[in-house]
């Protein structure tokens, strides 16, 4: 088996691997390698993360894992088109920011704030009921996943302070050293939303939160993905009347941050209705 095909196993999602994985595997090792079977691999595994079967005795179970852990990888893939589009259209203001376009990015950071506090009482249910009971357990493998994303946010932190001093003392023209800052603050914000979208997944994948555990956060995943899409087309609809949005001097960025915003509101829509229909097999 090359490198590439194993990791293309690797990318299949848990619940797949738990399964079928022994076989798959044994299935590639018999086929002549080639780059055509690899990329099927890599398509096969996108499919079953898309679209997920679940069968078997925890088939409940693993539907609600998913559908939390979808929604909330989306999350923190899209919730900061809302901030993205207020320094777009309202740092400065453009001539198209008219009232309309101001009143829809207002929602926006409505849906944006009220997102939060949707993932924060879903966190700490999980928190309650499935991580604290493991730490007692002395089950330290579950934490391990949460620590690069603790250690990123520490020096995110850090950093926004160091540039918000050097920004005070460099207010006539930013330096050369402003510029560098600033970029690997950029850099290292990407890193840590990486790390706080797949840290718990991994963490909760370790934890096995049975199905009791996984239904009030399996509504909250519903609500927050119905903010997500709300504060992605509140944000989409400014854009478009407002029609003269830039970051860092271009249009490009604010093309992107919506497209993320919308592939990310349209999974985790999706995966949340799945959840929402597995807690019929609860009642």
């Amino acid at each position: 088996m090359t490198p590439a095909a194993r990791w293309a196993l690797r990318a299949y999602p848990p619940s797949f691997r738990d399964r079928y994985g022994d076989e798959l595997a044994a299935l590639v090792d018999e086929v002549t390698p080639s780059w055509r079977h690899t990329a099927g691999l890599y398509a096969a595994a996108a499919r079953a993360w898309i679209r997920p079967a679940f069968t078997g005795d925890d088939a409940t179970r693993h539907r609600l894992q998913a559908s939390v852990t979808t929604v909330w990888v989306a999350w923190c893939a899209g919730f900061l088109l809302a901030p993205a589009m207020q320094k777009a259209l309202l740092d400065p203001p453009g001539p198209g920011a008219d009232t309309t376009v101001r009143r829809l990015l207002d929602v926006s950071v409505t849906m944006f704030a009220a997102g939060w506090v949707v993932a924060l009482v879903g966190a700490a249910v999980v928190v309650g009921r499935a991580l604290l009971p493991a730490i007692r357990g002395r089950r330290w493998s579950v934490l391990r996943p949460l620590m690069p994303a603790t250690a990123l946010g520490v020096l995110e932190g850090g950093g926004l302070v160091a540039l918000a001093v050097t920004a005070r003392s460099d207010a006539s023209s930013p330096s050369p050293g402003l510029v560098v800052l600033g970029a690997a603050w950029l850099v290292g914000l990407l890193a840590f939303l990486a790390c706080a979208g797949f840290g718990p997944v991994v963490a909760i994948v370790r934890l096995r939160p049975d199905s009791g555990v996984l239904r009030i956060p399996t509504f909250l995943a519903a609500g927050l993905s119905l903010c997500l899409a709300a504060m992605t087309a509140t944000c989409a609809a400014a854009v478009l009347l407002a029609g003269d949005a830039r970051l860092l001097g271009t249009v490009v960025p604010v093309v992107a941050a919506v497209a993320v915003g919308v592939l990310a509101s349209s999974t985790a829509v999706v995966s949340s209705a799945r959840g929402i229909l597995a807690l019929r097999h609860l009642a």
